[in-house]
């Protein structure tokens, strides 16, 4: 099978995953988001360098390699800070990173062509108080600024829906709209709120929440979705479309800096800030966010339930010594985003 963006967060645990139940990985990544010291090593992995949004690199990496019987694309620019510098940057290559996967796709012989699982996201959806579901109302495709990347995923899920004839019936694309995902060894320095409170925590710094820290989450362990999505790619077929992929570990944000603060035994203690100082003053946050993960359960696949306790406890223990170092200087504290 083939996974891009491999050396990313998510990659490098599916591809482990993978790896473990007898499979064999070809993995893609240009390091822009994702870290070398990710990568597995195992007999059964091969990795190539390549940036997935340069022109035909992955067709011509199928005609080289292939074919393939799955393709799983993760990598897309990502994180609150990098979309905040360069918007209009993001949507393009995220988007260019989906055109190149049609275009590996079509490099199969008809009759092989992989079945593609995309990397969405739950920023896609409006703001609701309640579980979002699939067919819930998304934000604009054109929306502006921090909203270019849902942007991008929502048309990324457009150009893959529209393009479904390339795929025999029970093979089409499924869109895997993520609801944080977190664990050990995620990246704080992209804004990601639980390594951002983990790594200071451990220095013994304040943890930076925005505002009240009322805004709900709703946090899924790394491992338990890399198995699920072992088990989405097990199934010959499934239908395509949209698919919530979360846990069920909710807690507003001033909640989870003091479990972390509490785990961690540590003198950390939330401190309020404004996003808008470290992100900038267009900066919009997302005040709810939690998965209807009926049909992730339909489907028979196991879905995440590790608790809150749980996944902050494996954070702390587990957090690997290749995480980019917590910054040593407590003022100005930088604001994580709950977001992510």
């Amino acid at each position: 099978m083939l996974l891009t963006g491999v050396a990313g967060f998510i990659g490098a645990r599916l591809a482990g995953e993978l790896l473990r139940e007898g499979w064999r990985v070809l993995g893609v990544d240009d390091f822009s988001g994702g870290w070398p010291e990710r990568l597995p090593e195992h007999p059964a992995f091969e990795f190539r360098e390549l940036d997935v949004s340069r022109r035909a690199g992955l067709a011509q990496l199928v005609q080289e390699e292939g074919p393939f019987d799955e393709l799983v694309h993760l990598a897309a620019r990502v994180g609150v800070r990098a979309v905040l510098r360069d918007p209009e940057g993001c949507r393009r290559s995220n988007l260019q990173g989906v055109d190149e996967v049609l275009r590996a796709v079509e490099a199969h012989p008809r009759g092989r062509r992989p079945r593609v699982l995309f990397a969405s996201s739950s920023e896609v959806y409006a703001e609701c108080r309640g579980p979002s579901r699939e067919g819930d109302p998304t934000r604009p495709l054109q929306a502006p600024g921090r909203w270019a990347y849902a942007a991008s995923k929502l048309l990324g899920e457009e150009r893959l829906a529209a393009a479904a004839h390339l795929w025999s019936p029970g093979r089409e694309p499924l869109f895997l709209r993520f609801f944080n995902v977190v664990g050990p060894g995620q990246d704080a320095e992209s804004g990601m709120v639980l390594p951002t409170f983990v790594e200071r925590a451990l220095a013994g710094l304040p943890l930076p929440v925005h505002g009240s820290g009322q805004q709900v989450r709703t946090f899924a362990h790394v491992e338990e979705v890399a198995r699920l999505l072992r088990a989405l790619l097990e199934r010959r077929e499934l239908p395509g479309g949209p698919l919530n992929v979360g846990g069920v570990a909710r807690t507003t944000i001033a909640d989870l800096a003091r479990c972390v603060g509490c785990c961690a035994a540590s003198a950390s203690r939330p401190e309020s800030c404004d996003p808008r100082r470290a992100q900038g003053a267009n900066f919009e946050g997302v005040e709810y966010r939690e998965p209807d993960l009926g049909r992730l359960a339909a489907l028979g696949v196991p879905v995440p339930g590790a608790s809150l306790e749980e996944i902050v406890a494996d954070t702390l223990a587990h957090h690997p010594t290749c995480a980019r170092p917590a910054p040593r200087t407590a003022d100005p504290a930088p604001c994580a985003s709950p977001a992510s």
